[in-house]
C-alpha cells in the first residue's frame, strides 16, 4: 500500500488513542506514549539587498524585517507500545514549508522490531542517520544552538527516507558501537524545486564512551529534480545556435542533467560532552555528474560552556561549492549581452548560484525553566564570490555581472531569537 493511504489510517488510528478521556489515562499508559515539542522563533537579516531564511526548504527570506515563520514550529509524536517489543511511532510537525504552508507532515511513522538484543528493525518513514544532529534535527530543543549550522545541513537537507533501516548495537569494554544501515526513498522540496530520490542508501558508523562519540557516514542515491524555471532555462541555452554559443547544446547535456543524477555523500562528526564543556565538529562532502544538484562540502566547529543555567557558544564553519565551472563558449556572432550572459553562466553553474561562504556565529541558551530554553544567536556570513549571486539555500541576492551592480559587499548576518520547549 502506497505511503498516502498508510500515513491517514496510522494518524487516524493516533487521534483517536488521544481522544480518550484523562480519567482513563492510566489504562493506556501501558501501550501510547505521547511526546511534543516546538519552538517560538524570531528572526531577522541585516541587509538591503541579501536575503536570508532559516533553512532552504522554505521560500520566505528577511532582509531587514523581522520574521516570526522561519524556526517556529509545533510538533507531537505518538508512541504505541511503548514498553513492548513491537512498537509504532509517528511523529508530525507542523512547520512553514516551501508553498507557505503550515500544514503538518508526517516526519516519521515506521514500525520497529528487536530481533535481538542487538539487532533492530524499523519500517516504513525514519530519519535518514547522515549527521551528527540527525536524531534529533527537528527538536531544536536537544541542541545548544538556535538550528543545525546551515553550512553543513546544506550538503543534505534530507531529513527523512521511506523504507527498511537496520541497526545493530554492541557494547565493547566502556564504550558502545552502533551501525546502521538504510535503504529507500524520498523527497525534498526547496526554494529551487522538488528532487524526488530514488534507491537512497547507506551506512552510519558511531562510537560512544564517557564524554565522547563519533559518527561517520556514507550514502549514495540516485536523483532527479523538478524545477520548471531551471529547467525552461536550461531548454533555452541548449536551443541556441552554434554561431551564437558553439557549445551549449553538448556542455548543458553533459554537465546539467536534471534527471539521472547519481550522488554520493561522506561525513564525519564528532562530540564531546562533559557536562560543562561542549565541543562539536563535523564534515560532509556530496559528490554528484550534475552542477544543478553541484558537488559541495562543508564544515563547522562549535565551542560551549555551561554556566548555571546559561550556556554561552562560538562557533565557525566553512560551505563551499566544488564542482567544476561549465565551459559555455560563446559563436562567432555572439553580441555583447549573449557573451556576458555565457560568462555568467560559467561562473553559477548554470544560473544556480555560488553561496560558498564562511561563518562565524555566536549566542546564549538559557534555560530558565524546566523544559524551557531561550536561545539568542547571531551569525555572519562572508560570501566567496558576492558578485555571482544566489538564488536558494540559506541565502538570496542578485548577481553583479549582467552589468546592473547589486550594491551587495558579500557580508549578511541574521540574528535569531528562539523559545524551545518540550512537553
Amino acid at each position: 500500500m502506497k505511503s498516502q493511504y498508510i500515513y491517514p489510517l496510522v494518524l487516524a488510528s493516533i487521534a483517536s488513542f488521544a481522544a480518550v478521556p484523562v480519567a482513563q489515562a492510566d489504562e493506556f499508559s501501558d501501550w501510547l506514549k505521547i511526546d511534543g515539542f516546538g519552538t517560538i522563533g524570531a528572526y531577522r537579516g541585516t541587509s538591503n539587498v541579501a536575503g536570508v531564511r532559516t533553512e532552504q526548504r522554505q521560500r520566505v527570506l528577511s532582509y531587514k524585517d523581522w520574521r516570526f515563520d522561519g524556526d517556529s514550529q509545533a510538533s507531537i509524536q505518538a508512541t504505541l507500545n511503548p514498553h513492548g517489543k513491537l512498537k509504532a511511532v509517528v511523529q508530525l510537525i507542523s512547520k512553514k514549508d516551501v508553498d507557505g504552508s503550515n500544514k503538518p507532515t508526517v516526519e516519521w511513522a515506521y514500525v520497529a522490531y528487536p530481533l535481538t538484543s542487538e539487532i533492530d528493525f524499523k519500517v516504513g518513514r525514519t530519519v535518514a542517520p547522515i549527521f551528527v544532529l540527525s536524531d534529533y534535527r527537528n527538536l531544536n530543543y536537544a541542541q545548544t544552538t538556535a538550528r543545525p549550522q546551515s553550512e553543513m545541513y546544506q550538503v543534505n537537507p534530507i531529513t527523512f527516507q521511506d523504507g527498511v533501516t537496520a541497526r545493530w548495537d554492541k557494547k565493547i569494554g566502556s564504550g558502545n558501537l552502533q551501525l546502521e544501515g538504510f535503504f529507500g526513498k524520498t523527497k525534498v522540496s526547496v526554494a529551487g524545486g522538488d528532487v524526488d530520490l530514488n534507491r537512497v542508501k547507506g551506512l552510519s558508523l558511531k562510537w560512544g564512551q564517557d564524554s565522547w562519540s563519533v559518527r561517520g557516514g556514507y550514502s549514495w542515491y540516485n536523483a532527479s529534480i523538478q524545477a520548471p524555471t531551471v529547467e525552461a532555462n536550461l531548454k533555452s541555452l541548449m536551443s541556441l545556435p552554434a554561431v551564437v554559443c558553439s557549445n551549449c547544446s553538448s556542455v548543458i547535456a553533459a554537465v546539467a542533467p536534471t534527471t539521472g543524477i547519481t550522488a554520493t555523500i561522506g561525513t564525519l562528526g564528532a562530540t564531546y560532552d562533559d557536562g560543562e564543556w561542549i565541543a562539536q565538529a563535523e564534515w560532509a562532502k556530496r559528490d554528484t555528474n550534475s552542477v544543478v544538484i553541484a558537488s559541495v562540502s562543508g564544515w563547522n566547529a562549535l565551542l560551549a560552556k555551561r554556566i548555571g543555567d546559561f550556556t554561552p557558544f562560538a562557533g565557525i564553519g566553512s560551505f563551499s561549492t566544488d564542482a567544476a565551472k561549465p565551459s559555455l563558449a560563446a559563436g562567432p556572432f555572439a553580441p555583447a549581452s549573449v557573451k556576458a550572459q555565457l560568462n555568467y553562466l560559467n561562473a553559477s553553474y548554470v544560473g544556480t548560484g555560488d553561496s560558498s561562504r564562511d561563518v562565524m556565529s555566536v549566542g546564549v541558551r538559557w534555560d530558565f525553566a524546566k523544559n524551557l530554553a531561550l536561545k539568542a544567536q547571531l551569525e555572519r556570513a562572508k560570501m566567496k564570490y558576492p558578485a555571482v549571486g544566489a538564488s536558494n539555500g540559506f541565502y538570496s541576492y542578485e548577481t553583479s555581472m549582467l552589468g546592473k551592480p547589486s550594491g551587495f559587499d558579500g557580508k549578511v548576518s541574521m540574528f535569531t531569537v528562539n523559545l524551545d520547549f518540550v512537553f
